[in-house]
């Protein structure tokens, strides 16, 4: 029996393991740009509908016009893109598909609303304000008052729809908060101005990737940041998340797995992929939850799994949408106990003039796989996570010093070089 899926927003990257199968019928929502799409990608979907934005509700709406007129029955609607999450929910919603849920990726997209839903499942989370008119609270004193004694300083400022650490900053006094109002730097992609200041929580950070079916997770990884993101966007330290060993963290793991289990269900959240990040607080040791989305990771955490558990979260997450069953994952334990997902960048932004080559890196014994970003006489800016990212490398260890011993190694052996 085929099954009707729409893709909303064209990514091969994202799209791979549906591509190929014979028993899905593919109809893509994708934005009009000057860069066509390939006509090999062309070959394989039933129609193409372009819209001038995600963000556009008529264009959109009468997408989901044409395919109920014409009798299309979408069975499944997909989009892995932070950009095109509200967009996938409000078509599977007019083409009564059973997700993306719209409340839950309001909730897993807006940071306010998201810190709510965590905060009423019983979750420590950082104080927050929320600040949808951040020019007019930059004009006058009194009006931040409010602001630093829910929050107080240092605080950290960002978009209320943001992603990753984009558009972010931290404020350490009321002259830099006032600053950074006034003059909000927001990346061409984000779309609302409203904005979230929140405490600045000192620890550690972790990131959590998962594929859920009923409630339960078919994979659980939880990773740590080597460098936390925040303070990677100054170029302190290197870009690296350890995948950590279950056995060696099984407290970890089974807190967080609990805490995550509540927080879903806030959220009504029962299936499908999500990338959690909390803080382990210094000092108090308690776990702080920070954010959700309900996509895959960004960068390659996707590949970051599938060394770990056997199969590509990838395939896994389209495996879990187009309601197959567990038990027909071929997965497997990695021959490493640690997996590590590096980036080497340069060590300052400019035009790249050196990359290393693929197999250059392969032909390391530890290495799984590598993926190369821009090429010789791109512009590499460090602190924009969409474009600092050069060179990704997964590979494995047998122990965490043993992980973070090779990541160093690899980065100073091949490096990025720029001018």
């Amino acid at each position: 029996m085929t099954m009707n899926v729409l893709l909303v927003r064209y990514s091969p990257y994202w799209a791979a393991p549906v591509l190929d199968r014979d028993d899905v019928a593919l109809y893509v929502v994708h934005e009009r740009t000057p860069q066509p799409l390939a006509a090999d990608a062309l070959a394989r979907f039933e129609k193409v509908y372009y819209v001038s934005s995600f963000d556009a509700l008529e264009e959109l709406s009468a997408v989901a016009a044409d395919l109920v007129s014409e009798g299309v029955g979408i069975d499944k609607v997909m989009s892995s893109n932070e950009f095109s999450q509200y967009a996938a929910a409000y078509l599977a919603h007019l083409l009564s598909a059973d997700q993306p849920s719209t409340s839950v990726v309001l909730a897993t997209r807006d940071k306010r609303l998201m810190k709510r839903r965590a905060r009423e499942a019983g979750l420590h989370t950082a104080r927050t304000c929320s600040v949808p008119d951040p020019a007019s609270l930059a004009d006058g004193d009194d009006a931040l008052v409010e602001l630093e004694s829910s929050v107080g300083y240092p605080a950290v400022v960002k978009p209320a729809n943001g992603w990753g650490t984009v558009s972010t900053t931290v404020v350490r006094d009321r002259e830099e908060l006032r600053a950074a109002l006034k003059d909000f730097r927001y990346a061409p992609e984000l779309r609302s101005q409203h904005l979230l200041a929140e405490e600045y929580i000192d620890g550690e950070e972790f990131h959590v990737d998962a594929v859920w079916r009923d409630g339960e997770p078919w994979v659980f990884c939880v990773s740590r940041y080597v460098t936390p993101p925040l303070q990677l966007r100054e170029g302190t330290g290197p870009g690296l998340s350890v995948l950590l060993d279950e056995d060696d963290h099984a407290g970890l793991y089974a807190e967080v797995r609990e805490l995550h289990r509540r927080l879903n269900e806030q959220l009504g959240l029962t299936r499908g992929p999500t990338h959690l990040e909390f803080f382990r607080e210094h000092g108090t040791g308690r776990l702080v939850f920070s954010e959700i989305a309900s996509r895959l990771g960004g960068l390659t955490v996707a590949q970051l799994v599938g060394a770990a558990v056997g199969v590509d979260e990838r395939e896994i997450a389209a495996h879990e949408l187009l309601d197959g069953a567990l038990s027909e994952l071929p997965l497997a334990k990695s021959r490493f106990r640690y997996v590590g997902m590096l980036n080497i960048t340069p060590p300052r932004s400019g035009r790249v003039t050196r990359i290393p080559a693929r197999d250059e890196l392969l032909a390391h014994d530890h290495v799984l796989d590598v993926s190369i970003g821009p090429g010789v006489g791109s512009e590499v800016t460090l602190g924009q996570s969409s474009a600092s990212v050069c060179v990704m490398v997964i590979y494995g260890a047998d122990s965490e010093d043993e992980l973070l011993q090779i990541g160093a190694e690899l980065a100073k052996a091949h490096p990025v070089e720029v001018e």
